[in-house]
C-alpha cells in the first residue's frame, strides 16, 4: 500500500512538472508589442534569434522605411488572381485575420503563390518616406513547393470611409484572443487594394516572430483610405501592434515605374 502511495505520489508530481513546463514553453512562446515581451526582446527566444538581426550585415528585417528606391522598368503589375469569398475573421491575440481556403492566388516569378490570409496592423509597419499610415493591410501567399512567401501590403490614411472595410466591421471584429466571426457576406480583397500596378519591393522577413527572412515583399505606392470612425474601431482592438522600423543594411528597394508615378 505505502508502494502505490509513493508510486502515485512520483505520478502526481511528474504530471504537475510536465504541466509548468507546458505552461513556461507557452509563455515563452509569448510575443507583445511592448513591455518585457515587446519587440527588443524577441530575439532572446530560442527559435526567434532572426528578429535581433536588425543591425547584423545582411540582415533582411522588416519593416523599413521605403525611400531612394531603385526605378525598374521590367516591374510588371501584380498578377493576382482574387476569388470572392465569406467573411471568416479570427482574433488570434495579435491582430484580426481573415483565413482563405478559395485557391486565390499570386502568379510571381513562373510559380504560383496561395492566398492563405490577409491581417491588419495599427498603425502601419512600413513607411513611405518616412511617412507612417494609421494602418496596414498584409495580404500572405505562400509557395507550397518551398514554402517562400510573397507579402503584399497596403497603406491607410484617414479620408474617406472604406467600403471593402465596412463589410467587416457590419460583420463584427473579434475582440478577444480565440474568439472567430462568420458571415455569409462576400468580400473581395481586389476591393481592398488600390493599385497593384504600382508598388515597391524588396527582400525582407515576417514582421512578426520568428522573423523568418524568407518574404518577398509588395507594398503598394497609394495608401488606401478608411474614415476616422473604422480607425478607431480596428485600433479599439488592435491596439499598438506594429513593429518599429528595421534597418536597411544596403537592400535595393525596386520601384515600378510610369504610370504610378507622382
Amino acid at each position: 500500500m505505502k508502494s502505490n502511495r509513493w508510486t502515485r505520489t512520483l505520478i502526481g508530481s511528474a504530471a504537475l512538472l510536465a504541466s509548468a513546463l507546458t505552461a513556461a514553453t507557452a509563455r515563452a512562446d509569448e510575443f507583445f508589442y511592448s513591455g518585457d515581451h515587446g519587440p527588443g526582446f524577441w530575439g532572446e527566444t530560442p527559435g526567434w534569434e532572426a528578429c535581433a538581426r536588425s543591425t547584423e550585415p545582411g540582415a533582411r528585417q522588416t519593416p523599413i522605411d521605403l525611400r531612394d528606391a531603385t526605378p525598374d522598368a521590367k516591374l510588371q503589375p501584380l498578377a493576382l488572381h482574387l476569388e470572392k469569398t465569406e467573411i471568416s475573421l479570427v482574433d488570434n491575440g495579435h491582430t484580426i485575420e481573415q483565413e482563405f481556403e478559395n485557391g486565390s492566388h499570386l502568379e510571381l516569378d513562373g510559380a504560383e503563390y496561395e492566398l492563405t490570409q490577409f491581417h491588419f496592423h495599427t498603425l502601419s509597419e512600413h513607411t513611405l518616406d518616412g511617412h507612417r499610415g494609421v494602418m496596414e493591410l498584409h495580404a500572405v501567399f505562400k509557395n507550397k513547393k518551398d514554402n517562400s512567401l510573397a507579402v503584399v501590403g497596403e497603406l491607410y490614411d484617414i479620408g474617406t470611409s472604406s467600403p471593402f472595410l465596412e463589410k467587416l466591421l457590419a460583420a463584427g471584429l473579434p475582440t478577444k484572443a480565440g474568439e472567430k466571426v462568420h458571415s455569409a457576406q462576400a468580400i473581395d480583397l481586389a476591393e481592398g487594394l488600390t493599385d497593384p500596378g504600382a508598388y515597391y519591393t524588396y527582400a525582407g522577413s515576417l514582421t512578426t516572430p520568428p522573423c523568418s527572412e524568407t518574404v518577398t515583399w509588395f507594398v503598394l505606392k497609394h495608401p488606401a483610405t478608411l474614415s476616422a470612425a473604422q480607425f478607431e474601431a480596428f485600433n479599439r482592438v488592435l491596439g499598438d501592434n506594429f513593429r518599429p522600423l528595421q534597418e536597411r543594411n544596403g537592400r535595393i528597394v525596386r520601384s515600378t515605374v510610369g504610370r504610378d508615378d507622382h
